[in-house]
């Protein structure tokens, strides 16, 4: 007889991994914490797979209390527990919520609408609901001049986003420092357990594995410290891009997930939308950054500093990425095949 699920079940990944998105075991706990908010689920379905638990609420629209609008009609519950440092994502979270509303970004970010405790372990947040897609939903039908006009947009909002933050993070939790240090620490952690790192997710081929060392560069020549630093996203997948696809056309309704959010750098932004976001194009890259404000911001040098940004980066990336490029030589081969862009 299978043991039942319960919420301390989920401390084991194994256990997590297999069922944090069963709508099954999770309505009757999006259902409680609508309750605690005086709002009446109607219908309660599965959002996309992510690291959280997720979950789309269609609401009775009558009587909602304040926050909420009459216009409300559909919510989102995200769950945070200790997997995954649950705990910490959601703090920066219902930070940067406060935050994302009071500035003027071209994109927006889903207003937090409550927010609260499950239990001591696990904490929730009741986000408004942007209807539509994520663009990884619809990629493929993106014409070349629709994935162009991402590109520049995508640049013309980061460089608002670093533009109106740094003056702002001493406003922010812990994770989120106002100064270099934080980041140049995890950047340094990165780098000291590179090695390990990859050879756990055996992403490389084994020959490559023992030049990690004198290739990735270090923090000091990745980090502009004379600069200031700003928030970054950091996890700006095609999974976090949300919108509707009119007649061929993508258009943008919210950036979403601000969970992994840190003090940082553009080339750490970089990381995530040019290996998801953009499918490792680099011309998509150029456009992005020309649209910033920075045509030759790694003009010298970008392919190794780009390749050891993304050999530091806390995520693995998908096999996918290195998997056309396994009889590469040195990583600096490497490089330069996956970050030159061709004619």
């Amino acid at each position: 007889m299978a043991t039942p699920l319960t919420l301390e079940s989920f401390n084991d990944r194994t256990t997590y991994s297999a069922h944090f998105m069963d709508p099954v075991f999770w309505q009757p706990y999006v259902r409680q914490v609508c309750q605690w908010n005086s709002l009446t689920c109607l219908e309660i379905t599965p959002g996309l797979p992510g690291t959280y638990p997720t979950f789309i609420v269609e609401l009775d629209p009558t009587g909602f209390p304040k926050p909420f609008g009459s216009l409300v009609r559909t919510v989102v519950v995200k769950f945070f527990g200790p997997p995954f440092g649950g705990t910490a994502c959601f703090r920066i979270e219902l930070a940067l919520g406060g935050l994302l509303a009071d500035l003027s970004l071209p994109i927006p970010s889903p207003a937090i609408l409550a927010s609260g405790q499950l239990t001591s372990a696990w904490s929730y947040l009741i986000f408004e609901h942007v209807r539509g897609l994520s663009i990884g939903q619809v990629s493929d039908q993106l014409s070349s001049d629709g994935w162009q006009t991402v590109a520049c947009q995508m640049g013309e909002y980061l460089h608002c986003l670093h533009t109106l933050t740094p003056g702002h993070l001493p406003d922010l939790p812990p994770a989120i420092q106002p100064g270099w240090d934080g980041f140049a620490s995890f950047l340094s952690s990165q780098r000291a357990s590179c090695l390990a790192h990859h050879r756990a997710w055996d992403d490389l081929p084994a020959h490559l594995l023992g030049q990690l060392e004198d290739f990735v560069l270090p923090v000091e020549q990745l980090v502009d410290f004379s600069a200031p630093p700003h928030l970054v996203h950091a996890d700006l997948t095609a999974d976090h891009l949300l919108g509707r696809l009119e007649s061929g056309r993508w258009q943008t309704s919210a950036i979403i997930d601000w969970g992994d959010a840190m003090t940082g750098n553009l080339l750490y932004e970089l990381v995530a939308l040019l290996v998801d976001l953009f499918h490792s194009d680099i011309r998509l890259l150029h456009l992005c950054l020309e649209a910033y404000g920075l045509p030759g911001f790694f003009r010298h040098g970008f392919p190794r500093k780009v390749l050891s940004m993304v050999l530091l980066h806390q995520f693995p990336m998908p096999r996918s990425f290195y998997a056309p490029h396994q009889d590469a030589k040195t990583l600096s081969e490497l490089a330069e095949r996956l970050f030159t862009e061709r004619p």
